[in-house]
């Protein structure tokens, strides 16, 4: 038996408890003793509020790359009052540069809301190019922003180079170049980024129903592939989408609106939305802006020529 026991093998009872004053395992109904000499798995030290236990334990969070250390570092214990703590810079070029990765890392994936695994593969994919000695004469900010943005589209979060831009410390031209410079470097290869990953972030910030936005995917899975064949761009053909669902759906948004949010222009709208409506034979200009309403669940059928 162990201190782990559910139940009372003598009677059955649910009603064990564990005594750690004299290291036993009893039943509280029948009296009989379950296990003893168990030892305590806890610390040797109490802490009544959690500053205390902070000040107490001994160990920290587990080794992450987020870190220039790795987390592996042991921090100095609290000096008495009177006594200055003397600050030795043990960091050679390469440690700083590599700290200051980081944190532009953290500070780019906070802005665009990245979740803490984005920012774990990021600081690898920079360890990465600081050991094959890809880093040395070229600007920090470029690479991080490249890198920010190739590893979303490993893990298939949709965000583009222009958001990523808008929040990073280097023009959008640089951070292609330095884009496209890893990718011939490192080897990476992507595929071409799906249209429809686009489609629910940016459904929302029009204030679509969920109807469009499946409408919207259901489209984009007709036409699965054209795209990246023939070079399109993923927000362009997602912009598309949106517009003809949106119309279809009786939530009408203009080219301009949508072109505001999705960061992409009028025309390549109206280009990617006229070739999606001839190859996928749907009547755009032959449904009214403001069809009647459409309950969630009602069968969606598209017109045909």
């Amino acid at each position: 038996m162990t201190a782990g026991t559910k139940s009372c093998p003598e009677c059955g009872s649910k009603n064990v408890v564990s005594d750690s004053k004299h290291a036993e395992l009893y039943c509280a109904d029948c009296g009989i003793v379950i296990d003893e000499n168990i030892v305590d798995m806890g610390p040797e030290w109490r802490a009544f509020d959690a500053e205390q236990a902070s000040k107490r334990i001994r160990t920290g969070p587990g080794m992450s790359y987020r870190i220039h250390d790795k987390g592996l570092s042991t921090p100095s214990p609290s000096l008495p009052p009177g006594i200055k703590r003397v600050r030795w810079v043990n960091m050679d070029s390469n440690e700083k540069t590599l700290a200051f990765a980081l944190v532009e890392i953290d500070r780019m994936a906070c802005a665009l809301k990245l979740p803490a695994n984005i920012r774990e593969a990021t600081s690898v994919l920079y360890r990465r190019a600081a050991k094959d000695k890809l880093i040395k004469g070229r600007s920090i900010e470029e690479l991080v922003s490249a890198m920010l943005y190739i590893v979303c589209r490993q893990y298939g979060v949709p965000r583009t180079l222009k958001e990523i831009a808008k929040i990073s410390r280097s023009p959008l031209k640089k951070i292609r170049r330095a884009y496209i410079f890893l990718l011939r470097k490192i080897g990476i290869k992507l595929a071409p980024a799906d249209p429809a990953l686009f489609i629910p972030r940016f459904c929302s910030e029009l204030g679509l129903s969920p109807v469009t936005r499946e409408r919207a995917i259901e489209i984009l899975s007709e036409d699965k592939g054209i795209e990246a064949t023939r070079g399109w761009g993923p927000i362009g053909t997602a912009a598309a989408a949106i517009y003809i669902a949106a119309i279809v759906g009786g939530e009408y948004r203009t080219e301009r609106e949508i072109a505001k949010i999705m960061g992409t222009t009028e025309i390549t709208i109206r280009n990617r939305y006229k070739d999606l409506e001839k190859r996928l034979a749907i009547k755009v200009d032959a449904v009214p802006a403001y069809p009647p309403h459409q309950d969630k669940g009602d069968v969606f059928v598209m017109d045909t020529f």
